[in-house]
């Protein structure tokens, strides 16, 4: 046990989790078996665009062990569709009308158009080949800016168009103030020293969690239904759920397995695979079983970025930043996911699209399309992937053409004291940014490296520097929350006190890998003096957990641990309220240590208990108490802050480019990070680690790719390449942290955004690398035949 019970935060414990994991124990949603449970395959088109003309399963019902085949035909009087409120975001936009199965027309290579169940899976996926249907194929459309011409190829018809999202960021509210604030901006850009203008294009990539997803949902006419969901978000799926197939609320209980392989945000939309499932086991009154596939999963989710974005720049020549100005399009995909519709990204990337830099003014639109290819989907660094990627690399543009070091120029640019505002209204609202970077600097060594790049040019050899950073949401706020995805934000907790001196902790976020089970056992731990191997924490089943928004946004280290802490607080005042009774002393719970397992009265040590008998005596012999005390010790609790709350991240990558080949190799590549008081390091220096890897895999390596007719072609991890140990390289990760003056431990949600600086820190050094050829690339994936191909044109 620590001698000192804050010495918990910050320990380099070993996470609980651990064990089981990298022993096989861990149970995941393919291990629940039930009794009597039947096994569903979905039916999934094979056409990005066709009319559904006829389905005949008369094959597949007539194939022993087959239970059922459902149609969309067949349910779309049972079950109401969405949009349904719960999973329909507060943001203008247009909504598609649509049903678990495909109803008329099919709009994405993969989308459901039958369920087939049955006792067995191997039947189940036989009978789903035998399930025939007739399609007319439409052509499809495949771009977003062709999308948005007129006369293309409608997604949903019933629309009138591909446009589902439009919106302007900055100007404010009205059509007349946008206008004008569009001409300010414009003035400035007419009076500039330097102005960088670029289409910068990222592709689609994303995410691919362990174990991909799955429903199993078990239905009684006395207990309603249970649903074991692979979900961040068990509470927003139960209402849902409530809504959409009508089942009274009380009669609903939805549980994430504790073990479900990661969700990367993958796992928080609401998806229609639960609802058909749900549907499938009320229907049959048997337990219903789904395991998604990865050519499944590589086929319908994990798909975000695509985007396009014409930006430019306006700057001084001495190097100051002076306006953004940014048109964005991004491909939705066919827009048929709850609670995001796809849109929802590209929309938060727009507002984050100003970084941590000064910008006195911007300009800045969205457009986004319906196109014929799967919805885009949550992922990790949640819609600024491509917008951070167009400005890292535009600030490098305008350093080169004045002449000015990149990263002295973004020195000068960093938002220098918080509070602040950025031009897209988003707050932030502490940290030291600049701390952040210098001490950046102090690890890299820039003059050294400068010296080195020059004897190595004069070699024929080509290293390269570049830098990026990060703001990025420490949880995510009601404030912004609830018109985003129409939910509250705030963080709740249960922490109960068992007799023994154990402690219990109850959220109703589902985590998916993080050390949530550890980093709020050292919370408890470091509130009551205890061990952290006395805190059991237990999430994500909405039957015994308070209401929680889902494991999303870095919510953990900003919300949730905030709320045990406040729970823990409330705990630690009744025990000491109690004991000062006993005691017959005056004092509360400032006048009490909770060290080494006992409550110590720190007026006289010889006067107290050891954390157990103190616990024990509360709960057990609530008698001689004091006047309005009664006996327990549960308290749940929630956490809001005052504002919404960030945090701050820097890279520096180093490279070696083979000007011959145009293969590059990362040499090295260090972090600074701004992650508030450090609750865990070595969980936090996971996340960076997982998210570094995951920012370098889809900027070099990952990409979702469909042909000409809309037909899917990287569903599988043959073509669908992620970044391997051999890929990456050694990641040195330093700290710079200001405590967060908004959470009771000073901590800040960090990791969800974090990939998103490394496209831009590491295109820029290849870009740094190949300066004395000219080079400026503006797209991804960055891979060697690019940069071969762009020396090639420079050599012109």
């Amino acid at each position: 046990m620590a001698s000192n019970p804050q010495d918990w935060l910050g320990a380099r414990l070993p996470r609980k989790e651990d064990q089981r994991l990298i022993t096989g124990n861990g149970k995941y949603l393919a291990d629940l078996v039930l009794p009597g449970m039947l096994h569903a395959v979905f039916v999934r088109s094979e056409y990005a665009h066709a009319r559904i003309k006829s389905i005949d399963a008369s094959e597949a019902l007539a194939l022993t062990g087959v239970v059922a085949v459902f149609t969309g035909d067949a349910i779309k009087d049972l079950i109401k569709p969405m949009p349904q409120a719960v999973v329909q975001p507060n943001l203008p936009a247009r909504y598609p009308t649509f049903w678990p199965l495909a109803i008329g027309k099919v709009k994405f290579h993969g989308e459901p158009v039958a369920l087939v169940v049955a006792r067995d899976k191997y039947t189940a996926v036989d009978a789903a080949e035998l399930v025939v249907v007739d399609y007319e194929e439409l052509t499809p459309v495949l771009d977003p800016e062709l999308a948005l011409e007129p006369g293309s190829p409608l997604v949903h018809e019933e629309d009138g168009g591909n446009d589902i999202f439009t919106m302007n960021l900055t100007g404010g509210e009205t059509e007349q103030s946008q206008h004008d604030n569009a001409a300010a901006v414009d003035a400035i850009f007419q009076r500039a020293d330097v102005v960088v203008k670029e289409r910068f294009r990222v592709h689609r990539t994303g995410i691919t969690p362990m174990e991909p997803r799955g429903v199993l949902c078990d239905w009684n006419d006395g207990d309603g239904l249970t649903a074991y969901i692979t979900t961040q978000r068990p509470h927003i799926d139960r209402l849902a759920l409530i809504d959409i197939l009508d089942i009274p609320g009380e009669q609903v209980r939805v549980v994430a397995p504790r073990d479900q392989g990661g969700g990367f945000g993958v796992k928080a939309p609401f998806y229609r695979e639960n609802i058909m499932i749900a549907h499938a086991a009320r229907t049959l009154k048997k337990p219903v079983r789904w395991v998604e596939s990865r050519y499944e999963s590589l086929m319908n989710v994990g798909q975000e970025r695509d985007q396009i974005n014409y930006l430019e720049v306006a700057a001084s020549k001495d190097g100051k930043l002076l306006a953004l100005r940014n048109r964005g399009i991004a491909d939705n995909g066919c827009g048929t996911t709850g609670v995001y519709w796809g849109f929802v990204m590209p929309f938060l990337g727009a507002v984050e699209m100003p970084n941590a830099y000064t910008w006195a003014a911007g300009d800045i639109s969205l457009k986004v399309a319906t196109t014929n290819k799967a919805s885009l989907t949550p992922s990790r660094a949640f819609g600024h992937f491509p917008t951070r990627f167009a400005v890292e690399r535009a600030v490098d543009m305008v350093a080169r053409r004045i002449g000015m070091e990149p990263s002295a120029l973004r020195r000068l640019n960093l938002v220098p004291s918080l509070p602040y505002t950025s031009v897209t209204n988003e707050y932030y609202d502490s940290g030291d940014f600049v701390k952040v970077w210098d001490n950046l600097l102090a690890q890299v060594d820039l003059a050294a490296f400068r010296a080195e790049q020059a004897a190595a040019r004069a070699q024929g050899r080509y290293l390269g520097i570049g830098f990026g950073c990060g703001v990025e949401l420490s949880g995510v706020a009601s404030e912004l929350l609830v018109p985003m995805e129409n939910q509250p934000g705030y963080g709740a907790a249960t922490v109960r006190l068992d007799p023994r001196g154990k402690v219990l902790v109850f959220g109703g976020d589902a985590p998916g890998g993080q050390g949530h089970e550890t980093t709020a056992a050292q919370v408890v731990a470091s509130q009551f003096g205890i061990s952290p191997a006395d805190v059991v924490v237990t999430t994500g089943d909405t039957g015994i957990t308070p209401f929680g928004a889902g494991s999303i946004g870095a919510r953990n280290g900003s919300y949730f641990v905030s709320a045990v802490a406040k729970a823990c607080a409330e705990l630690k005042d009744k025990i000491t309220r109690i004991m000062a009774h006993d005691f017959q002393i005056e004092a509360s719970v400032q006048h009490f240590e909770f060290k080494d397992g006992e409550v110590v009265y720190i007026g006289d040590r010889s006067k107290k208990k050891t954390f157990r008998e103190a616990v024990e005596r509360i709960i057990m012999w609530p008698i001689n108490m004091p006047e309005g005390e009664v006996g327990g010790l549960d308290a749940t609790t929630f956490f809001e802050a005052a504002k919404p709350m960030i945090c701050f991240n820097a890279d520096c990558c180093i490279v070696e480019v083979d000007v011959d080949t145009g293969d590059f190799e990362i040499k090295r590549w260090v972090t600074s990070e701004d992650v508030g008081t450090l609750i865990n390091p070595n969980i936090v220096d996971g996340q960076m680690h997982g998210a570094i890897v995951q920012g370098l895999s889809n900027a070099m390596f990952e990409e979702f790719i469909y042909d000409e007719r809309g037909q899917q072609m990287s569903a599988d991890f043959e073509h669908y390449k992620l970044a391997t140990a051999a890929d990456v390289p050694d990641i040195e990760i330093t700290y710079a942290p200001t405590p967060c003056p908004h959470t009771p431990l000073g901590t800040r949600g960090i990791g969800e955004g974090r990939p998103s600086s490394v496209p831009g820190a590491l295109t820029n050094a290849v870009c740094d690398a190949l300066a004395p050829f000219g080079i400026e690339i503006n797209e991804l994936p960055l891979r060697p035949n690019l940069v071969w191909r762009k020396l090639q044109e420079s050599r012109k």
